[in-house]
């Protein structure tokens, strides 16, 4: 399986549907936000880009930015958007491959995912810097941002990522 990994989306509308176009491109058949969506309407813009072009389930986790979690979560029901969210850690598990999901606010827990060896791949977010590298035999990808910010400075990069389950490997797309 194609996963589509995004992260640190902040509430930056323009880079949304070329996000999904690029997951839709790679044939993803899950999409997993690492967090800080947000506001409210940018998941709803998210999902509703989702359905539209790939028509497949969404997955995530809460940031430490995302701003009123009652909303999302409340809409996510009412509205039935159908996203599996978690506030922390969201563990998945796709053609025998673990992966765990967390933001990355605290290093020590990220750092500590990896070394549990747990999981075959740990996705992550929170400094948008791309990574994509194996350590420990476990696949460490933070997919970057796509708010065109790092560490409080405009930047000419949004990136996401796409991940296949069968080789355990991941691709950094730029948009």
């Amino acid at each position: 399986m194609t996963i589509g990994v995004i992260s640190d989306t902040h509430d930056r509308f323009d880079t949304l549907e070329p996000a999904i176009r690029t997951f839709k491109k790679e044939g993803a058949g899950l999409v997993v936000h690492c967090g800080d969506w947000i506001a409210p309407f940018t998941v709803a813009k998210i999902v509703m880009l989702v359905k539209e072009h790939l028509g497949c389930p969404l997955k995530g986790v809460f940031g430490n930015n995302d701003g009123d979690l009652f909303s999302i979560l409340a809409k996510n029901y009412a509205q039935g958007w159908d996203i599996e969210f978690s506030d922390t850690i969201l563990e998945l598990e796709f053609d025998g491959r673990k992966i765990a999901v967390y933001h990355g606010t605290d290093r020590a827990i990220t750092d500590s995912l990896i070394t549990s060896k747990h999981y075959d791949a740990v996705f992550s977010g929170h400094t948008h810097v791309p990574l994509n590298e194996t350590r420990e035999g476990v696949l460490v990808l933070n997919p970057g941002s796509t708010s065109y910010i790092r560490n409080g400075s405009i930047i000419d990069e949004a990136t996401v990522a796409v991940y296949d389950t069968a080789a355990n490997k991941a691709e950094i797309i730029q948009l």
